[in-house]
């Protein structure tokens, strides 16, 4: 098939991918969202190791040099997070039902086959999702809560030698925050806060591969960190007597511009498959994810007038003191048939939120993930993934002093898995 159809179906798939970020809300309950694809996560998403798929274009793009011929992919995730808190009373709330659908494609093209590649993706890596009853528990930390993220990147893989791959990777990640949640008023009704911002930023990584022999590969990926400085709108309503004699002439409600700083942490990720037979592969990774970048959550009012400005900052910066943490996954894949695989896998992510600043904005805590998943060869050039996974959270208790400003607390035990379904179609050309 010609480039430039190749291109062309590329192009549609992220319009596609485009209007279908712009549908839902990505997120799980947590901020990172790797759901990228069906082959690698049956294999409980460790594959930067093999990266022989489109999906080496998250996971390790030096390893597209061994796509041959023109491919392209296309998939989608369904997660479905539940969550519970129970308070330091036994009062228990439940995080509203959802279902978050997050889509994906990648599409590589060899411009020298075995030497120099070049592939386009789309998806969406980072996310969160929150949902919780308006008038529950969790009010006065959050309602509801949505970072949607769009990332989308170009990367260029060369062959230095038969052995050895480098890649590098130009990524952009456009993320939309909507965040809402009540404040007490002294006296009912609550008031209420509603955020919504937005950015794009720029990041890059750096990949290589080596293939030491038919049985043994490695793959090396770093990814930089990606700092947003998003811009947009808070709207206050219902505010109460105690703070417009706090702060005289502030009204009944008021909306001005905001801006917050955040960063997507930097990281290292190893890879290494092994293949003892041809029938079988034998994946593992480790991650290190630099999220001690993240200190403090910092909002600024430009336009703000004096009493909104006291209203808005009179808590002062919230700490946030994240810390660095260790990931691990590991899988494996059996040919049963020259076109039918099945594959089993498990990944363990690690906490990065101290106790001292958790809130239900982000039930982070560490997790188990197990994995299983199959692929099947419909044609010769049409192949269908499948994986889920469960994602199996510990719980947390938490005593700390987070909404003590508020004379509230969020004090207690957090509870959450997820269920993620995938499915991945990769066409050959």
């Amino acid at each position: 098939m010609p480039l430039f159809r190749v291109i062309i179906l590329a192009v549609c798939a992220l319009l596609l991918n485009f209007a279908s970020q712009n549908a839902f809300a990505a997120g799980s309950g947590g901020f990172r969202n790797e759901t990228p694809d069906a082959g690698a996560m049956g294999m409980g998403s460790a594959f930067v190791g093999e990266a022989d798929t489109p999906a080496a274009l998250y996971y390790n793009p030096a390893g597209i040099n061994q796509i041959n011929t023109p491919e392209v992919s296309l998939g989608d995730a369904i997660i479905a997070p539940r969550a519970q808190y129970t308070d330091n009373s036994g009062n228990t709330a439940h995080e509203v039902v959802n279902m978050y659908n997050v889509p994906n494609f990648y599409a590589v093209v060899p411009l020298v086959p075995n030497k120099l590649t070049i592939g386009i993706d789309g998806g969406s890596y980072w996310g969160l999702g929150e949902n919780w009853n308006y008038n529950g528990l969790t009010r006065y930390a959050v309602t509801q809560a949505t970072l949607t993220n769009l990332d989308n990147s170009i990367a260029v893989a060369y062959q230095v030698t038969h052995q050895w791959s480098l890649a590098v990777s130009l990524d952009n990640d456009y993320s939309r925050a909507d965040e809402s949640y009540k404040f007490y008023n002294f006296a009912p009704p609550d008031g209420g806060i509603e955020l919504k911002a937005n950015d794009d930023a720029l990041g890059y990584r750096l990949a290589t591969m080596f293939k030491i022999n038919n049985q043994n590969q490695v793959g090396l990926m770093y990814r930089s960190r990606i700092n947003h400085k998003y811009k947009g709108t808070i709207y206050v309503d219902n505010i109460g007597a105690v703070y417009n004699g706090l702060y005289p002439g502030l009204g009944s409600s008021f909306e001005t511009n905001v801006e917050e700083k955040s960063v997507l942490p930097q990281s290292v990720i190893l890879g290494y498959s092994f293949k003892p037979t041809p029938k079988w592969t034998i994946n593992a990774d480790v991650e290190w994810m630099d999220w001690s970048s993240t200190k403090n959550e910092t909002f600024s009012y430009p336009n703000a007038t004096t009493p909104q400005l006291g209203f808005l900052t009179a808590g002062g910066s919230t700490p946030e003191d994240w810390q660095s943490a260790w990931s691990e996954a590991f899988g494996t894949q059996y040919d049963v048939t020259n076109r039918c695989r099945v594959r089993l896998g498990y990944f363990h992510h690690g906490k990065v939120i101290p106790s001292a600043n958790f809130d239900p904005l982000i039930l982070d805590s560490s997790s188990n993930g197990y994995t299983a998943g199959f692929g099947f060869d419909i044609t010769k050039q049409l192949t269908i993934d499948v994986a889920y996974t469960l994602a199996v959270y510990d719980t947390r208790s938490i005593t700390n002093t987070v909404l003590s400003s508020e004379l509230q607390t969020v004090n207690g035990k957090y509870a959450q898995y997820l269920n993620i379904g995938l499915v991945s179609f990769t066409y050959k050309f």
